[in-house]
């Protein structure tokens, strides 16, 4: 019986409701404040990413760049100097077992699908 009447009390009862702005100033001026250092540790961070960004990474990419230019262009200065000893072709690449092996064709062929024949062999010839 005591059940059935604190179910009746409570539901006969007035209900209050606590709202977030009642007796906790304290609480949202310490929020508040969490909020500022929040803010201007983002704004700092920002700024460090920001610089290593300008300062170390591109330049990084363009001493990257300017060292791959240099040494695609030796490769090529390489390669013209190859085919000038061999009559304007480039020399046969040994026939090595482990090179350019196919156990089956590929469905368009013998050749890979992005097939160079100023750089790659022709499989079709063999």
């Amino acid at each position: 019986m005591s059940m059935i009447l604190r179910r009746s009390l409570a539901r006969a009862l007035p209900r209050t409701r606590g709202y977030a702005t009642e007796g906790t100033e304290a609480k949202i001026n310490a929020w508040k404040a969490k909020q500022v250092v929040a803010e201007a540790h983002a704004a700092d961070t920002s700024n460090l990413w920001r610089r290593i960004s300008f300062f170390v990474c591109l330049p990084g990419i363009v001493v990257t760049t300017l060292w791959v230019v240099k040494v695609e262009k030796e490769h090529a200065e390489h390669t013209e100097h190859l085919k000038h000893e061999n009559g304007g072709e480039l020399p046969e690449t040994p026939a090595y077992d482990y090179l350019n092996k196919r156990g089956s064709p590929f469905p368009w062929g013998m050749n890979s699908l992005f097939f160079n024949p100023k750089i790659q062999k022709d499989m079709t010839q063999e």
